[in-house]
């Protein structure tokens, strides 16, 4: 029940002002229009009435003066509920929602204002006629018009109010009674209910709090979505506050406890914003105003492929940081099943060069291509591609080349269908997509990353800051696209719900889930003509190495045969160095082709130790990476020389003039003075002089230097006569 507050004295009757009749606080009449010789009223209560509400009456000023009159009755208003009271951020959906309804009843408010049009039979007519207009339904716009007077005619009257307690149901405040049952959870019960269990768990106060906290936590980061907010919630405050419901949840043997819808509810019915976190608010914008066509029969007939400036720095390591740029991500998407077959980041300008690679990244195996860049994922969760019939891009350069068409068209033998202009909603799902890839990747709190496109002050400063984050190479911003492709493959997709196809075969409604069903039991599709092994040599680059002793040099790297025809070719090759034309996927560059006209093409791999040198790079990052490294080799072999020439200028210490030959001593003797050496050495590495007699006593005191003494003045009376000797035999 509302709660009623008293307006001493006897007020001018005004509209939205209310009438107590009777003691028992539950009949209320509340005065929608005044006249000079009328009033129009109608009975209200609780908030929950609202949908019962009947057409506003006439009554005479006589009549309604003398009810006032009554002593069990008194002049006042009625408290508005919570949810009426909370103004919608602009810009969210409660927000268009408002907008949306009040457009759809002003015409009719504005009539109203007029004593003639709030006769029974006008009545009905005005709202018959604006719902013919409309094209809404003339049931819901009574209610609506009628809601709105219900609650003393405040616009926000026409926003919808949160599901209340049934009646004879007890609510969630905890009872005095200690013997009374403990309450029940409300609502309708999960989908999963007969698996999983029944959800009997209660949001709390304090669960209510540590939605807030979480909600104006990631707001205060950056932008953010409640749907983010909802799983970092469960992820973080949900699991300290509840750790064995949790663990339950995660293991699969209970249902979510609180879901997405809770959680909106509950951030919108208690916190409140202040300007700053509402900026950084965002909301799902649902326009279906266009009427553009995006169906297709079945999987892999029809492809939507579009590419995007993606909103990440890569930066490098210099002192100042060089700036390496942003990359182009392209994104290629089954039109029936909402499965993303390829994604593929590039540094390079948009060309059909970069289109072919995407179409590569297709149908090749995603554990060998993405292995080396240190992303896990398999062919299982990923599965390979099949080339499609048809693919529908937009009307870009790098689409509409006529390398494009050439290539796509004339050798591949698929079916190019561009946009014709002003037909924004003509590929609106693979738009779609980019427009959630985006979300992700700034939702992801990977530094580099920044979400509003740089469009005034506030948006174009939050850039330049994430120009200091660092992504240091591209495939750590390959994982985290991959990431969110994988989870967009394998998340149920609201489309698929409404396929009875896929219901009536108990397919999940997943992306991954439909594509595989739909390759496999959908007949009669429009399909590619080639076979993939020749779709895979198509869409190989070319570019030019060179082959000496049995070894292909490419970008300076070594790539020995890895079949018979490498092995041939590698057989016959010189010690002179000879120009061939190779085809390689410059994202898997351990791998290249030496195309022949007869038969296989020769297959050389890459050394391992070589592609170590370069895991996590791709060449098109190498290329790009090509002036820092010339930069770093420069810096190094200059502070080297730079080095080595002052260290020719430098004072040398004189060397020890040798007047006599160096005595040879006995194999016992030597040891002693190697020993006597060592010991010198030591002390001098310590800074400290050894203790006598440490190392070698019997090399140490006056007996070891006589003894030295005597063998050198032997050794110098053996080289005398030695030299006597050679004389002699002159």
């Amino acid at each position: 029940m509302s709660e009623f507050q008293v307006i001493a004295g006897s007020p001018a009757p005004s509209p939205g002002l209310v009438l107590r009749v009777g003691e028992a606080g539950n009949r209320y009449l509340r005065l929608t229009h005044v006249f000079n010789d009328c009033v129009y009223v109608m009975w209200v209560g609780a908030p929950e009435g609202a949908r019962y509400a009947r057409r506003p009456m006439s009554m005479s000023l006589s009549e309604l003066q003398k009810l006032a009159e009554t002593t069990s009755s008194a002049w006042g208003k009625l408290v508005l509920p919570a949810a009426l009271t909370n103004e919608p951020t602009k810009g969210s959906e409660r927000s268009t929602q408002l907008e949306t309804a009040w457009s759809l009843v002003e015409p009719l408010i504005q009539a109203f204002k007029r004593k003639t049009n709030l006769s029974r039979n006008s009545f009905t007519a005005l709202i018959r006629q604006r719902a013919e207009e409309t094209e809404t339904s003339q049931t819901t716009l009574l209610r609506t018009i009628l809601r709105y007077y219900y609650f003393g005619g405040t616009r926000l009257a026409l926003l919808s109010l949160p599901p209340g307690v049934k009646p004879g149901q007890a609510s969630y405040t905890a009872s005095t009674d200690s013997n009374a049952p403990p309450p029940k959870r409300r609502g309708r019960q999960s989908a999963l209910a007969d698996e999983l269990g029944r959800n009997e768990f209660i949001v709390g106060p304090e669960d209510i709090k540590d939605m807030e906290a979480c909600f104006q936590r990631l707001l205060s980061k950056g932008p953010a979505f409640k749907t983010t907010a909802h799983e970092e919630y469960l992820a973080v405050e949900f699991r300290r506050r509840h750790p064995a419901i949790y663990a339950r949840y995660i293991a699969s043997e209970a249902p979510e406890p609180v879901t997405a819808r809770q959680f909106r509810y509950y951030i919108d019915e208690h916190l409140r914003f202040t300007d700053e976190l509402a900026r950084n608010m965002r909301t799902h914008q649902r326009n279906p105003g266009y009427l553009g066509s995006v169906r297709a029969a079945g999987p892999g007939e029809i492809y939507e492929i579009d590419a995007t400036g993606g909103r990440i720095h890569l930066v490098s390591d210099d002192d100042p940081p060089v700036q390496v740029g942003k990359p182009t991500i392209y994104l290629l998407i089954d039109r029936w099943s909402r499965f993303v077959v390829s994604v593929y980041l590039s540094l390079r300008s948009a060309s059909y060069e970069e289109v072919r690679h995407a179409l590569l990244i297709a149908f090749t195996s995603r554990e060998a291509r993405f292995k080396r860049l240190g992303v896990n994922v398999t062919d299982v969760r990923w599965p390979v591609g099949r080339m499609p019939a048809a693919i529908c891009p937009d009307r870009g350069s790098d689409f509409m080349s006529d390398s494009m068409e050439q290539s796509v068209v004339n050798d591949l033998r698929i079916d190019l269908t561009p946009l014709p202009p002003l037909c924004p909603d003509g590929k609106a799902i693979v738009e779609r997509l980019i427009r959630e890839v985006k979300r992700r990747m700034a939702a992801s709190g990977m530094e580099g990353v920044y979400a509003d496109r740089p469009m005034d002050p506030r948006t174009k400063r939050t850039a330049r800051k994430a120009e200091a984050g660092a992504v240091r190479t591209l495939a750590e911003a390959y994982r985290l696209l991959v990431d969110i492709i994988e989870d967009h493959n394998n998340r149920p997709h609201r489309t698929l719900r409404r396929r009875r196809v896929l219901t009536q075969a108990g397919v999940p409604p997943t992306p991954r889930d439909a594509y595989l069903w739909g390759l496999k039991n959908i007949t009669a599709l429009r399909s590619a003509p080639l076979s993939e092994d020749d779709y895979y040599r198509l869409l190989l680059s070319s570019d030019k190495a060179s082959i000496s002793n049995g070894v292909l040099s490419y970008k300076g790297r070594p790539y020995l045969p890895d079949n018979e025809q490498a092995v041939e070719l590698a057989r016959r090759s010189t010690g002179r160095a000879k120009a061939v034309v190779i085809r390689l996927d410059k994202t898997f560059p351990t791998e290249v082709m030496v195309p022949s006209d007869q038969g296989n093409w020769a297959r050389f791999v890459m050394t391992e130790g070589t592609a170590k040198e370069i895991a996590g790079l791709s060449l098109d990052e190498e290329e790009a990476l090509a002036t820092r490294t010339s930069r770093l080799w420069a810096r190094a072999e200059h502070e080297g020389r730079i080095a080595r020439l002052t260290a020719k200028n430098e004072k040398r210490s004189p060397s020890r003039k040798g007047g006599s030959t160096a005595a040879k001593l006995p194999k016992a003797d030597q040891m002693a003075v190697r020993a006597q050496e060592t010991a010198r050495m030591k002390t001098r590495l310590l800074g400290k002089p050894s203790a006598p007699n440490q190392e070698n006593p019997q090399t140490e005191g006056p007996t070891a230097t006589a003894g030295w003494a005597r063998l050198e003045e032997e050794e110098r009376l053996r080289n005398l006569a030695l030299i006597r000797q050679h004389r002699n035999k002159r």
